[in-house]
């Protein structure tokens, strides 16, 4: 006989772990495992932390499925914690570089000289980035996220959000032009 959990829609089994069915996220881990990693492995790139940060997003769904509103869909939630969890690694990787570079002798330390500097300095631009694209409206952010960290097609999107294909086009663009604007760049 089949699983009901497997054609059970996500709030349904988000509404199961609210009531204690911890072992229904497994089901959510199959549709969206293999998407969040990618998202994080975009974020973090080859993090040793990639693993736990993953494992630490599904605690959180199971430990915060209270707040999981359903009237959004589940995996915009879903991201949007991961997403959180990135950026406090991120945060950390930087806090660390500059503490590292506060220390030590740049010229005299391998791995410490212009390039390290200029990883540095990339990730302070994408952290920039990410608080801005943060600060962003729900359905702009939600938008920006689906195309270039899950990697949709506008398509897709206007599928997953269930809007009209121009609904997505005219999201993106006000996403363009206001991360432009918070960047301090011409749009």
């Amino acid at each position: 006989m089949d699983d009901p959990q497997n054609s059970a829609p996500d709030a349904r089994i988000v509404a199961w772990i609210i009531e204690g069915r911890s072992e229904s996220v497994g089901e959510l881990m199959t549709r969206y495992g293999g998407a969040l990693r990618e998202l994080l492995r975009k974020i973090l790139g080859d993090d040793p932390d990639l693993d736990d940060i993953c494992q630490e997003t599904w605690l959180r769904v199971i430990r915060h499925a209270h707040r999981y509103d359903p009237t959004y869909a589940f995996a915009t939630w879903l991201f949007r914690i991961a997403w959180n969890l990135a950026q406090n690694r991120l945060k950390q990787r930087v806090g660390s570089a500059r503490q590292q570079s506060g220390h030590l002798d740049m010229e005299a330390e391998p791995g410490m000289g212009p390039a390290a500097e200029a990883n540095l300095l990339l990730a302070e631009r994408d952290h920039s980035l990410r608080e801005c694209i943060l600060s962003l409206p729900a359905h702009l952010k939600e938008s920006i996220m689906l195309r270039y960290f899950e990697d949709l097609s506008e398509r897709d999107m206007a599928d997953r959000l269930k809007v009209p294909k121009g609904t997505v086009k005219s999201r993106l663009h006000a996403a363009h032009r206001r991360l432009a604007l918070l960047l301090g760049e011409p749009s």
